[in-house]
């Protein structure tokens, strides 16, 4: 499988996405949307943590790019608080949910289809924030998403991303006890190198997106040397799942453009 194949992979897998990843899929409801006009500012990166207020900038009049974000979770709220709302996402059915909210709730945004791997359909400098929840590891190669991220982002603005740890890689649960957790793969993990197509398949069957791992030295070291700082962090978990009970599976990270 090459990159073009996977990249259309993981959209039909998000087109068609099980009941393990439903609560990514759910939009919100109308009572949500109304709380969110009301003040409430309720969203998350990753797990069940939400993102603490002050991370965010003003966000009426702001020029916010959801960047791999779709689904009518996140969107919906910035454009609450009054921000100027773009969502990128490759798969057209979390796009056709954030169309929908909008249409329920009577806001505008605009919706772009596209693959964040590859330069975006975006002028320098159009945005003041970005919000990234869990999505990279869909990718094989984030460095260019980390440039296309400081190309596009004002001085000054606020860059809101989340990764899963790559240990939650290594291991998988163990088929003889599936309370326990076992070592599967090497690091780094990438599920063109180091799955079968047979295993591939499998996940086609499950309908599971692939994904890679990426180290501390991409994540972090990667947004540094693309012009951002590090300005806050904290780990998450999903609650209730198997991985929760051994160790955090994901970092939120707030920068900001130098």
């Amino acid at each position: 499988m090459n990159e073009t194949d996977y990249v259309s992979f993981n959209a039909d897998i998000w087109d068609n996405i099980n009941e393990c990843l439903v609560d990514k899929t759910t939009a919100i409801s109308h009572e949500d949307y109304i709380a969110a006009k009301n003040g409430m500012l309720n969203v998350s990166l990753a797990g069940i943590t939400k993102v603490p207020k002050e991370w965010f900038p003003t966000l009426k009049g702001a020029d916010v790019l959801a960047l791999a974000c779709g689904g009518g979770q996140q969107c919906p709220v910035f454009a609450a608080h009054g921000a100027e709302v773009t969502v990128m996402d490759i798969s057209n059915s979390q796009l056709a949910k954030e169309k929908y909210v909008s249409q329920r709730e009577g806001y505008d945004i605009h919706i772009i289809r596209a693959d964040m791997s590859k330069p975006f359909p975006f002028a320098d400098n159009s945005f003041d924030m970005i919000f990234n929840p869990i999505s990279n590891c869909y990718i094989e190669d984030i460095m260019p998403m980390w440039r296309e991220c400081a190309r596009v982002i004002r001085s000054g603005g606020v860059l809101m991303m989340a990764f899963v740890k790559e240990e939650f890689f290594l291991f998988a649960p163990d088929f003889k006890n599936e309370d326990f957790l076992i070592s599967r793969h090497s690091l780094p993990f990438n599920p063109l190198k180091d799955l079968s197509e047979e295993q591939i398949k499998e996940k086609q069957n499950i309908q599971m997106p692939l994904a890679f791992s990426h180290t501390l030295t991409e994540q972090i070291g990667g947004l540094i040397k693309a012009g951002f700082e590090i300005t806050d962090i904290f780990e998450d978990f999903d609650g209730g799942g198997l991985f929760d009970k051994y160790m955090n599976s994901y970092v939120a990270v707030r920068a900001v453009k130098k």
